[in-house]
């Protein structure tokens, strides 16, 4: 009889390597929900970390839970991970918290508008070359840029590197059309070689929990797991090995799926993004 399962795309089910019993694993899973801090609380980061953990473990990885950790300790931690797991055929990073994006910081004469603007009130200042970021649980600021300088820092080719940033990149004011007026602006623009300075990584893979400038939701609400951890977690569950290259599309069906059936993003398509860099080999969960 005809197959009455759903049409929505999955990640392609492989046979898993005979020896990956052997295979050493290892992830370093953070979940930041500041708790008591000036941002606003995400209690749901902490149950979608506790989630990946186990989705992990259960596909043989050797998994590290750090729960509301400041910047600093952050970037110190995957320095001492990465430098730990040299000898392993696959590591990887999952963040979930509170991220963003900014194309440069003010240090003076100005105030930023948005990622991409500036307003100058003095006739000097300086500017500094941001970035997309992940928020340390003290509120300040960390560069996905140096989070991947640190974790590919050896970039060895054997060496499958994988980081998950389940996190905001934008703000719901820009991406749901808010606007705001000022008498002088200044674009500032990233030259192209500016976003391919890292490209000289192997075998990296990227995942991001939503396009360039979106929102990340949550479920229940805003008080349950993020979205994309819980259709990150839904894929590893299934029966036989997952092709990470086919995650993106089969969490991005999800997606559309949850939006047109739960109706609790307030018009919002959520997207994940996957960046390669430098694949020689797939990577098999």
């Amino acid at each position: 009889p005809p197959s009455l399962t759903s049409s929505v795309p999955q990640a392609r089910p492989v046979s898993p390597p005979k020896s990956s019993h052997l295979v050493k694993r290892a992830a370093l899973i953070v979940g930041n929900t500041y708790k008591n801090c000036h941002n606003m609380e995400l209690l749901g980061c902490k149950t979608s970390a506790e989630n990946v953990k186990k989705a992990l473990e259960f596909r043989g990885f050797n998994c590290e839970l750090k729960l509301n950790i400041p910047a600093d300790e952050i970037l110190r931690l995957v320095t001492e991970f990465t430098e730990n797991k040299t000898d392993f055929e696959a590591r990887l990073f999952y963040f979930s918290g509170h991220g963003g994006n900014e194309s440069f910081s003010v240090n003076g004469g100005g105030h930023a508008i948005t990622e991409n603007l500036v307003g100058f009130v003095d006739r000097s200042g300086q500017l500094y070359e941001g970035g997309e970021y992940v928020l340390g649980q003290d509120g300040r600021k960390v560069f996905k840029d140096e989070i991947l300088s640190s974790f590919a820092k050896d970039n060895k080719p054997n060496v499958h590197k994988i980081l998950m940033f389940d996190c905001c990149r934008g703000e719901k004011s820009r991406e749901m059309g808010g606007t705001q007026k000022t008498t002088f602006q200044l674009e500032i623009m990233r030259r192209e070689e500016a976003n391919q300075k890292n490209a000289h990584y192997k075998n990296v893979v990227i995942l991001h929990g939503t396009l360039p400038h979106q929102v990340a939701w949550c479920t229940a609400d805003g008080k349950g797991s993020t979205k994309f951890s819980k259709h990150f977690c839904a894929q590893l569950s299934r029966h036989g090995g997952v092709n990470i290259s086919d995650m993106d599309e089969a969490i991005n069906a999800e997606l559309e799926k949850d939006q047109n059936t739960n109706k609790d993003t307030k018009g919002h398509v959520q997207m994940v993004e996957m960046t390669k860099r430098g694949i020689s080999k797939p990577f098999i969960f």
